[in-house]
């Protein structure tokens, strides 16, 4: 993500408005070529396929061989203090790190499968977020952007509409900073607030609570344009790999691979195994859901 870090005017400024996926020199990056947030999105997706649930001794064993191989393509401090936990013994109950500087956005960013997982069993999203959660982060509000961004992702995979989204996921992850941004973001959405002010007020750095609103304004904003919708993301600046990884998430549950311009289904790396794996997925989901 060539962008990822710069202010919005300077997006603007040097690449115009991107539309297509671009090389990225700093990072060593071709184009279609993802980040960290598809890599721990991959592997949470992996061991839920491998293991037919959220299983959190696996997923951290999964995290520690993917640093171990010198595999990520930029890592939060928090996740990599977590994982670092991990390789000197400590058990993924008590790697996770807590404390006010840990409400980075690194839990909502990789969650989507989970949501996916529960798309009809809701009733077990918290558990599954939060065993998946707490490996690298114990902040609530790391949490409650992970939960957000999962149920979110499970009542639009589940085939709800995007209305009532927002009201439905502040009550589900109750009270907190987030869930006043994520009501801050209805109101903009109410006064149809241009892109440019909205992520300016909502904030689109790598804290949760700004991450996490901004995706959700920019998915519903366009809720059945998914390219205008990750355009708007990737156009907000700053932490724009994340912004529009859960933006992405939130509009491919709505919308389906059909509502993704099929130049970046083609053109983004591991395209057929990350749609592999979306489907075992989903067919774990209507299995579990049937068992009850």
């Amino acid at each position: 993500m060539p962008v990822e870090g710069l202010p919005p005017e300077v997006i603007r400024k040097r690449y115009g408005v991107v539309e297509d996926f671009l090389p990225s020199p700093n990072r060593k990056l071709g184009p279609g070529q993802f980040t960290d947030d598809t890599q721990m999105m991959i592997i949470h997706a992996e061991s839920i396929v491998d293991k037919g649930e959220v299983n959190p001794e696996d997923l951290a064993s999964r995290f520690v061989r993917w640093v171990k191989e010198g595999q990520p393509r930029g890592i939060g401090l928090t996740t990599l203090k977590a994982i670092q936990r991990l390789m000197k013994g400590l058990s993924w109950e008590e790697s996770g790190e807590g404390g006010e500087f840990a409400a980075g956005n690194g839990v909502a960013m990789r969650i989507a499968p989970v949501g996916l997982l529960n798309a009809w069993t809701p009733e077990r999203l918290k558990d599954d977020v939060e065993k998946a959660g707490i490996i690298t982060h114990r902040n609530p509000e790391a949490l409650k952007g992970g939960l957000a961004v999962a149920y979110a992702v499970a009542r639009l995979a589940s085939g709800a509409g995007a209305e009532g989204l927002l009201e439905a996921t502040c009550e589900f992850i109750g009270p907190s900073h987030l869930t006043e941004n994520l009501l801050k973001a209805k109101e903009l959405l109410r006064r149809n607030i241009e892109p440019e002010q909205a992520l300016e007020i909502l904030g689109t750095g790598g804290y949760v609570v700004e991450t996490v609103a901004s995706a959700f304004y920019c998915f519903l904003r366009t809720p059945e344009d998914f390219k205008t919708s990750v355009v708007t993301a990737v156009m907000g600046g700053y932490d724009t790999d994340t912004t529009a990884a859960i933006t992405g998430a939130l509009s491919g549950a709505f919308n389906g691979i059909s509502g993704i311009p099929e130049r970046w289904v083609k053109g983004v790396e591991q395209s057929d195994y990350i749609r592999e794996l979306a489907r075992s997925i989903y067919r774990l989901a209507s299995e579990r859901s049937q068992r009850g």
